[in-house]
Parts: C-alpha cells; sequence; structure tokens
C-alpha cells in the first residue's frame, strides 16, 4: 500500500510518499525517514497504486515539482504511533484544500490537531483479542520486543491503543458536605456579589455540584475559603447538604427566554436546512444573536456535538455562563492556551472520545478533532483574533469554508468577506433589525475643533456627560485607541503632521524630542506653525489609556478609575477579575483600548466616550478605516445593554465616513461604499493579496532577494498588480533588515506556489501571508 504522509513541523506546504504492509488509517501518525532523519507524519491518503494516487487532484498538487520514485524505490513507513486515527476524512481533506488554496503549511496544521505534550500523558498499551494467544496487557514498548509483533498486529490478534481512560474520582467519604446552587441564573443576578462569590456561583454553573473539599481544592489560587461559601449559604443562593444526591439541584433552572419572532425565524431557517451550509447572523449590537444560536445549538445537540468559537480567551467565562443556563446538563469544556498541559491533553482525550457535547474556545479549539462535530459558531467573527498572525498562519474562515459541517457566523459589524459572501447567495442571509427589548444608544459627535476641553483627552462635553453617569449610578467607558501612542496635529484646523514620503501621520517621540515616520524611518524637528491655517495651537493628542485614567482621576476625585488595557490584562484570570468588578459596580469610569469592544455584557454601563479615534481612521493600513469603523459600532454597543445608553466620539474630522456612518450605526451603508472603493481597488474581498516579508543581516542581501522573488512572479501573469518591493515599516528588526511586496491576484495558490520555489533558494526570514489583518 503507498501512503501520502505530511511531516510534522514542516515550513513547507508539501506531502510524500511512503510504503507500508500493514493497513494504515487516514489521519493516523507515523514515523518516516525525512531528509535522513526520524521524523513524525500524518497519513493524509493511500492507495494500492501511486497512478491512483497521482489521479487524485488534491494530492497531485501537493506533490507537483517533486521527483516521483517508483513503489518500489519508495522508503517504507518505520512505525505507526497510534495504530488508530483521531481525525475524520472530513477534517482531513478540509485541512488539504485549505492548505492547496492558501499555502498554509498541511503538517503543521495536523500538528496543532494534538495537544503538544500528548504522548506524555497517554500510553500506548497491547492486548490480546484472540484465545490462542494469551496475555496480560502490557506496554507497547515491552510488546515490540517479542520478535513477531509486527505480525500479530497485522494478522488481528491483538488490538493496540492509547489509554485514555480519565481518572476515576477520589471516594467520597460518607459525612462529606456538598454544595449547589439553590436559585436559578436569572435569579442569582439580581445579587450584589463579590469577586470571590461570583467565581464560585460561576464554578457550580459549570459543575452545577462539588464537595466543599473539592471545590476549595479547585479554587485554592482565588482565594476562596469556607467563609466565601458559607456566605453564599446565608443569601440563599447555595446550599450545603451531606451526600451527593441531597446536592442535587431539583429546581429546573430557566432554560428558555421567549425568543422575537426575528429570533426564531431565523433558528428555523438554520436548523431546517439539511445541508452543511454558512450562515451570517447580522444585527445590532445587543440585538439576541446569541440567544438565536443557542437555540440552533438545541436542535445540533441532539445530533452531535458543538464548537463554539470566540475570539479572545477573555471571553469563555460569559459564553460558559450563557451556554450552562440555556443547557445546564449538558458536557460542557473549554479550551485554550493558558490551560496547563495535562488540562488540554484531558480535554482533547474527552472530545476525541465523544465525551464532551459543546466546546468552547478561541481559534486553537478549531482544530481539537470533536467527534460527530454538527454545528461551529464563530462569535464576533469580525475580529482580527480568528487569523493566526503567527507560524503557522490560517485564517478560520478559510479552514471553515472547507470544512464539511454548518457554520453560523455572527457579528453586529460582519467580516467584509462574510458580509459579500452572505449578499451574493454564497452564505445564507439572516438578518436581526433590533435591538432585543432596548434601543440602540443616542450617538453625540463631539467637534474638537470647537469643543473646550476639560484635559488635553476629555472635552468638557463628555467630563459633564460621565459626571451626570456617574450620579445615576451608572458606569461610563472611556474608550482610548492605545497606550502610548501619540501625535501632533492642530488644534484648530485638526491639520496632521505628515511625512512627505509616505502621507502618513507622524510619531511624536517625547526621548528625542522629534517627529519620526513608521514607515520610512524619516524624522523631523517639531514645528510651530501649522502650514494650513498658520495657527501655533500644535498640540500632542496622545491619549493613551495611562494618560486618560490618570485625567480621569484629577477630574473625578474620589471615584473609582479603572483600566482595561493589554498591559494590565495579560490573563484570563485577570479579565475575569475586571468583568466581576463592572458587574458589581465597583468602577465609576473604566479607560479601556479595543479589548472593551469584545462581547462586553454589562448591563450598568450607561456611556461610552470615544476620547481619540482620529488616529486609527488615518493608520497606514487599507483596513484602518474598516476596523475603526468595526470598532466604533461595537464599542458603542456596550451601552445601555438594559436601559438605553449614550455614546459620545470625539473627532477632529466629524465629516468622515467613517465617524458619520458608525454614529448613525449604519453598518449597511458603510458596507456597500466600503465594497465600492475595495472593487475598484481591486482588494479583498474582489480580490486576495499576498503579502511577503524577508530579512536577512544583511540589508544589500536582503533587498536583491527581494528583487529576485518579484522578478519572478512578474514573468507569470497570475497576478493583478505588485505593490512594492519596498523597505518594511519597521525596517530593522533583531539585527535583520526587512522587504516585503504585496501582490493582488484572483490565483493566489499560484502565486504561493511560485514563492514557496523561490523560498527554497535563498536561506533566510521569511513571512508569507494571505490577506492579512494589516496590509
Amino acid at each position: 500500500m503507498i501512503y501520502t504522509v505530511a511531516i510534522s513541523e514542516l515550513s513547507e506546504n508539501k506531502l510524500f510518499l511512503y510504503t507500508s504492509q500493514e493497513n494504515i488509517d487516514l489521519g493516523e501518525r507515523v514515523i518516516v525517514n525525512f531528509r535522513k532523519k526520524k521524523t513524525a507524519g500524518y497519513v493524509v491518503a493511500k492507495s494500492e497504486t501511486l497512478r491512483r494516487l497521482l489521479e487524485d487532484e488534491l494530492i497531485s498538487t501537493f506533490l507537483e515539482g517533486q521527483e516521483i520514485l517508483s513503489s518500489g524505490q519508495l522508503d517504507k513507513i518505520l512505525e505507526r504511533t497510534d495504530f488508530v486515527s483521531f481525525i475524520d476524512q472530513a477534517r482531513i481533506r478540509g485541512y488539504l484544500n485549505a492548505s492547496k488554496n492558501y499555502q498554509y503549511p498541511i503538517g503543521r496544521l495536523f500538528d496543532i490537531s494534538f495537544p503538544q505534550s500528548f504522548d506524555k500523558y497517554f500510553t500506548l498499551y497491547v492486548e490480546s483479542t484472540s484465545p490462542l494467544f494469551k496475555f496480560e496487557k502490557m506496554k507497547f514498548e515491552d510488546f515490540k520486543k517479542i520478535s513477531k509483533y509486527k505480525e500479530y498486529i497485522a494478522n488481528g490478534l491483538v488490538k493496540v491503543y492509547r489509554d485514555f481512560e480519565s481518572k476515576a474520582p477520589r471516594p467520597r467519604k460518607d459525612k462529606d458536605e456538598y454544595i449547589s446552587l439553590s436559585l436559578s441564573p436569572s435569579e442569582i443576578v439580581k445579587f450584589k456579589l463579590t469577586g470571590k462569590q461570583s467565581t464560585v456561583v460561576n464554578y457550580l454553573l459549570i459543575r452545577r455540584n462539588a464537595s466543599i473539599d473539592e471545590i476549595l481544592k479547585d479554587l485554592e489560587d482565588s482565594g476562596i475559603d469556607r467563609n466565601v461559601i458559607i456566605q453564599l449559604k446565608n443569601k440563599g443562593i447555595v446550599k450545603i447538604s451531606e451526600g451527593l444526591e441531597e446536592a442535587e439541584t431539583t429546581e429546573e433552572f430557566e432554560i428558555q427566554k421567549k425568543l422575537t419572532t426575528e429570533q426564531l425565524e431565523i433558528s428555523r431557517k438554520v436548523v431546517g436546512n439539511s445541508k452543511h451550509e454558512k450562515h451570517l447572523v447580522f444585527g445590532p449590537t445587543g440585538s439576541g444573536k446569541t440567544e438565536v444560536y443557542l437555540e440552533v445549538m438545541r436542535t445540533a445537540l441532539n445530533l452531535g456535538s458543538v464548537l463554539y468559537l470566540v475570539p479572545e480567551i477573555s471571553l469563555t467565562e460569559q459564553t460558559i455562563a450563557r451556554i450552562k443556563e440555556k443547557f445546564p446538563e449538558i458536557r460542557l469544556a473549554v479550551y485554550h492556551s493558558y490551560q496547563t498541559d495535562s488540562k488540554k491533553v484531558e480535554i482533547w482525550a474527552k472530545a476525541v472520545k465523544g465525551e464532551i457535547d459543546v466546546l468552547v474556545g478561541p481559534r486553537s479549539a478549531l482544530f481539537v478533532p470533536l467527534k460527530n462535530l454538527k454545528l461551529v459558531i464563530v462569535d464576533e467573527e469580525h475580529d482580527d483574533g480568528y487569523y493566526n498572525n503567527s507560524e503557522p498562519y490560517y485564517d478560520i474562515h478559510k479552514i471553515l469554508q472547507h470544512m464539511p459541517v454548518t457554520v453560523i457566523y455572527g457579528s453586529a459589524t460582519p467580516h467584509l468577506e462574510t458580509y459579500k459572501f452572505a449578499k451574493e447567495g454564497m452564505y445564507n442571509f439572516h438578518m436581526l433589525s433590533k435591538r432585543f427589548n432596548v434601543e440602540l444608544p443616542d450617538v453625540e459627535i463631539v467637534d474638537l475643533r470647537k469643543e473646550k476641553m476639560a484635559t488635553t483627552s476629555i472635552s468638557a462635553k463628555l467630563h459633564d456627560e460621565i459626571l451626570e453617569t456617574i450620579n445615576n449610578g451608572r458606569i461610563s467607558l472611556i474608550f482610548t485607541r492605545r497606550k502610548g501612542f501619540s501625535r501632533v496635529q492642530c488644534a484648530v484646523c485638526g491639520y496632521f503632521v505628515k511625512c512627505d514620503n509616505c502621507d502618513v501621520a507622524l510619531t511624536y517621540h517625547a526621548d528625542k524630542e522629534k517627529l519620526k515616520c513608521h514607515i520610512c524611518g524619516v524624522e523631523k524637528e517639531l514645528t510651530n506653525t501649522c502650514p494650513v491655517c498658520s495657527s501655533s495651537m500644535f498640540v500632542d493628542k496622545g491619549t493613551g489609556t495611562e494618560k486618560v485614567e490618570r485625567e480621569l482621576r484629577t477630574l473625578f476625585p474620589g471615584k473609582s478609575v479603572g483600566r482595561i488595557d493589554a498591559e494590565i490584562i495579560d490573563t484570563p484570570a485577570k479579565m475575569k477579575e475586571i468583568l466581576e468588578a463592572l458587574r458589581e459596580g465597583r468602577f465609576d469610569i473604566v479607560a479601556g483600548t479595543k479589548m472593551i469592544t469584545k462581547g462586553l455584557d454589562i448591563y450598568r454601563i450607561g456611556l461610552i466616550g470615544i476620547a481619540d479615534i482620529d488616529a486609527l481612521i488615518n493608520y497606514p493600513d487599507v483596513n484602518a478605516p474598516l476596523r475603526t469603523f468595526q470598532t466604533l459600532v461595537q464599542v458603542i454597543g456596550r451601552a445601555g445593554r438594559k436601559e438605553k445608553g449614550k455614546a459620545l466620539i470625539q473627532t477632529y474630522n466629524p465629516e468622515n465616513p467613517v465617524i458619520v456612518y458608525a454614529s448613525a450605526q449604519d453598518v449597511v451603508g458603510y458596507y456597500e461604499r466600503e465594497l465600492l472603493l475595495r472593487k475598484e481597488l481591486n482588494y479583498p474581498p474582489f480580490a486576495d493579496v499576498v503579502h511577503v516579508m524577508y530579512a536577512n543581516q544583511s540589508a544589500e542581501i536582503a533587498g536583491e532577494t527581494i528583487d529576485a522573488v518579484v522578478e519572478e512572479i512578474y514573468k507569470t501573469d497570475e497576478f493583478i498588480e505588485i505593490l512594492g518591493p519596498s523597505e518594511h515599516p519597521i525596517f530593522k528588526a533583531q539585527n535583520k533588515f526587512r522587504y516585503q511586496f504585496f501582490v493582488k491576484t484572483h490565483k493566489p495558490e499560484k502565486i504561493l506556489r511560485i514563492i514557496s520555489q523561490e523560498k527554497t533558494k535563498y536561506p533566510g526570514d521569511w513571512i508569507v501571508r494571505v490577506n492579512p489583518p494589516e496590509i
């Protein structure tokens, strides 16, 4: 038998041929000789003849350019690793198709389908299956010492398997005390809980019940002690009893909210479609998209398992709570990079065995081979978090396109390609027209050319609105684009000091007291006169979160001011802590970056203030205006989730289409405008853009190499336009010099194949991405 194998940890997108007398399943891990080393690999295709393998158009694409030896000359597969496949054929073909079209290295996709510490935690065992060949269960390593062990396997006299048995729970004492919830989630939210109390409640929403010893051990790192449990008991939220049966909650949780006619209709349309189609659920923030997902899940769970993807790990907690409220009895699990190796392997093993009904996680969870997967939900699907911007580069949208499974993409501001596909009928288009039980926030644009300022970042108008919100007992969120970024701008006419070469805003560096272009590197002295209006009112408009936080503390002494940005929220636990503080009303004002736009559902938020948005719109990136529009709509949507809220946008350019359409919450209008512009310029989603970057310790070699590759592409007719080559915006990084170019094309697979061939000629650091978030 001839087998096609994807090589583990190989950056090249290629397959290789091997032979074996054994019948190896597709998806199995194997050991082969590759480039004179024993290497792990994955079987992706097989056939009795080489000719039939090469007749498979998909497989032959990966073999193109290789010397095809006769079957008698092929190397043999040295070992089978698991003697069983954990990846089904549909997923294998999905990986192959995505890799073919976008040159995702096929072996690396299989690598991330297995936990890194897989072999460390589960042992390979052998058991007899024949009365003629009796022996005790033994480790495979010991079994291999038998001279004819391969014959015994081939003749079916033994079975070889990974020991995936979960650890049995420790025996419980007769007098163990058990804790369980006494109230439904909808009743619990009426209580004002401390952070530690909320942690215990969230634990029980997932586990339903546990012994007190067990919960104290599991939550030890959160500082949970017996006093926290007693406090919850005194509030009537939990009950403590002896014996597991008595601890089971007898009261049914509220699992069904009354859906609107729109929500029911969309749910029925998705469920009624028996094909493995893709769906876009599109509607304003707070319009009840999650309720649609949950209603569709009700049917999907009767047929198999569900994968629920979120863009950030920090969103897993609130997603789990919503799912557990709806389906308290399902087997629910979370999978993400912050988990320990042992925990990830445990979840993975349960998924493979079919012991998980719903798996929640960020993009990496897509690669967990859930048994009998029937539905994938991609929440906030527009988010850049679904693009893996490091090796191996991939976009989960592209992988899901080729997987035979029903997919629901959901967002108030969809990925532009998803919107286009839905509009043109490639995906099913479902629209929710309004918010659920509450109106969208009122939005007011504050023209900073005319408005008085309370501080350099906070206008007098925003100050007054924050004060009124505090007096009403609600929270204000103040959004700023990032920490530690500043620009110089005319306070009279709004003119940006720009680079003459790149036409982008220059950045002010306080240490050198100079303006610098982050594209070409040119530096300028700080000017004192505006070339447009001759004003000398030049100001540093840096509005990072730290600066805004300090200004808010000065403006509102005695009030509780918090901050949400990547510097202080670097783990799920910290995000969980600040979300609990927001829910409990322990903050009056919070300054935050884009992190506050990601699914934050806090009913106490009454005001959204956008302190600084202009620099995001003017960022030197084709996708910057669209990304800024999406951010604005999402952050505005955080206000008034239970009662109508308000949003203020501070800007020096109130006529900018991004701000005009966002303030009106007119997503369709802006998207139609953006699609017209992109069609004219041949940008995604009307063409693909391949970004290529090369780095070398020699600037001369780097420049010559990138020129040579571009020259090869010019010899073909597979491109629409080539932008560059040019120096990378950050030309020197880690003592290497970087050059880049962009190729617009309708056939990315052909361009990528040329680049792949050229990469083998020139050693150095290569980055090749298709439709990256920043262009």
